[in-house]
């Protein structure tokens, strides 16, 4: 890093100041450093607006706050700024701040310096202890706390972490499935949360649903109540100078002991030139967090739509597993499958289609579709035979949203009778849903990508899931309506798709069908 005078620097508050050496910094720094570190910082309109949320008890004249991953003390000046300004009977804050990028060691102590006097020009004593240690390791021994915090203030560092990862052995508790250093962040600071204690994080939104996170969401809401929520639309507009391509939320948890209501707020904007007009709204928790049998989910709708779509998907009482259907992973793996990926027939091996991404859209299945790289065949032999499937009548859906695709989901009808094979090969980015007994019929196929396809399944879909990906244990969870009734949205497609001339008439049509049956109705 450059040197820089910041001895010479006049600026207004120490927000100012944390600024300017964030971006000093992060100036100076490679991609790749910031990606070992998970170290992307906060932009000060960021910083304020987090601090924002946070409530201010005006009776309280000493505070201790925690920024476990704390950069140039933005999002803690920031707080500080806040909670001095609205309460005029604060006497001290002491703030602990765990930083290990040792870069910023000396630029942290100079802002502490600057802290302390901002804090003494106004009778308010302002300690800052930086620790130069893992914040995770440091605080081991959280069941026995020496230190509990009113306010916890974070913008984790965020990369995965190895099964084998020290840290995950913190928990008493064991974290299945493939964590994230910020999800650990999030859960220890849960547990060091004070009687009245708040905790804001800016985190990416992956956690509130899928598999991954399971068991940590089972934890962390067992420590806290959720009750405020601020999503990010737009996932590059968050941290558009260090290139974060990630659907990024706020939020905001109080310790469980302390909540007096079951009410979650809900605000949305694109980034950050739009925070100040963003849209509150509010929810029951009740109908936000829910138990999809296999998993807990939290629910972040903005519209009115994903609204809607809520409460007509929890007024259907069966999932995939009782109505005798599943949703599988395309076992082909391109890059375990070489010797099996073939481009022609011309081999010497018996061969069968493959599938791709790339073959699916909206209700239809384009094969053979070249493209380069994308071999459309697979030798069907017994050293591939676990890589095939039976060729039946099944639902295709993408495992990815793609950027052409304004959907989430993309369903795609597949009846036997098309392809002339035993078996069939499905790529890996792709799921595939099929009855467990038997066989689905083409009633059953159409009605079930009608319904994927349609607009209400994809606001429900919007408000559950803020990944590209579409995971299977998602899709299996999800509440659907009876076996009849889309056995009935089948039939009215079939009876009609015919008078469809092209996409758009197509995706109106779906609509139509199944407004008519749930909205209207309803």
């Amino acid at each position: 890093m450059e040197q820089i005078n910041i001895t010479s620097l006049h600026l207004d508050s120490p927000i100012d100041y944390s600024e300017f050496l964030a971006i000093s910094h992060s100036g100076s720094q490679s991609r790749e450093s910031k990606k070992d570190l998970g170290q992307f910082f906060t932009p000060k309109d960021l910083a304020i607006f987090m601090a924002s949320i946070a409530d201010v008890d005006i009776e309280k004249n000493s505070i201790r706050i925690l920024d476990p991953g704390c950069g140039t003390l933005i999002l803690a000046s920031s707080l500080v700024e806040k909670l001095v300004s609205e309460n005029v009977n604060i006497e001290e804050i002491i703030v602990d701040a765990y930083e290990i990028d040792t870069f910023l060691e000396s630029d942290i102590a100079w802002l502490g310096e600057k802290l302390t006097l901002w804090g003494r020009e106004r009778n308010i004593n302002i300690i800052i202890n930086h620790f130069k240690e893992d914040f995770i390791l440091a605080n081991r021994d959280y069941n026995i706390p020496i230190k509990n915090y009113d306010y916890i203030i974070s913008n984790p560092p965020y990369f995965k972490i190895g099964k084998e990862d020290e840290r995950l052995g913190v928990f008493n508790k064991p974290l299945k499935g493939q964590q994230n250093i910020y999800s650990l962040f999030m859960l220890l600071s849960s547990f060091l949360l004070n009687q009245g204690g708040q905790l804001i994080y800016l985190v990416p939104r992956s956690f509130t649903s899928g598999s991954y996170y399971q068991s940590f969401r089972e934890q962390f809401l067992n420590n806290v109540s959720i009750k405020f929520i601020h999503l990010f639309s737009s996932r590059v507009a968050g941290f558009k100078k260090d290139n974060v391509l990630q659907e990024n939320i706020i939020v905001k948890a109080i310790n469980k002991n302390d909540s007096l209501d079951d009410l979650i707020q809900i605000s949305q904007s694109n980034g950050l030139d739009d925070l100040n007009h963003n849209c509150l709204n509010v929810f029951r928790e009740a109908d936000l967090i829910r138990d999809l049998g296999s998993l807990l989910a939290i629910h972040v709708p903005v519209n009115s739509h994903e609204q809607t779509s809520i409460q007509l998907f929890y007024q259907w009482h069966d999932n995939l597993q009782t109505l005798g259907y599943k949703v599988s992973t395309g076992p082909v793996v391109p890059f375990r499958s070489r010797e099996h990926l073939k481009e022609d027939t011309s081999c010497e091996y018996s061969c069968v289609p493959l599938f791709w991404m790339h073959n699916c859209r909206k209700m239809e299945l384009t094969w053979p579709l070249k493209k380069r790289n994308k071999q459309e065949w697979i030798i069907d032999n017994l050293e591939s035979k676990s890589k095939l499937v039976n060729n039946e009548n099944f639902v295709i859906l993408r495992r990815f949203s793609s950027k052409e695709e304004k959907a989430k989901i993309v369903a795609v009808p597949h009846l036997r009778d098309r392809f002339q094979y035993d078996k069939v090969g499905i790529e890996n980015h792709l799921n595939y849903l099929y009855k467990i007994d038997g066989e689905l019929t083409e009633f059953e196929v159409y009605g079930l990508s009608v319904l994927y396809n349609s607009s209400i399944f994809d606001s429900y879909f919007r408000s559950l899931n803020g990944n590209t990906q579409v995971n299977a244990k998602e899709l299996n969870s999800i509440p659907m309506p009876s076996v009849e009734i889309i056995i009935r949205i089948g039939q009215e497609y079939l009876d009609s798709h015919n008078q469809c001339s092209n996409d758009l008439q197509r995706i109106e049509l779906i609509d139509n069908i199944v407004n008519d049956i749930f909205v209207t109705q309803n």
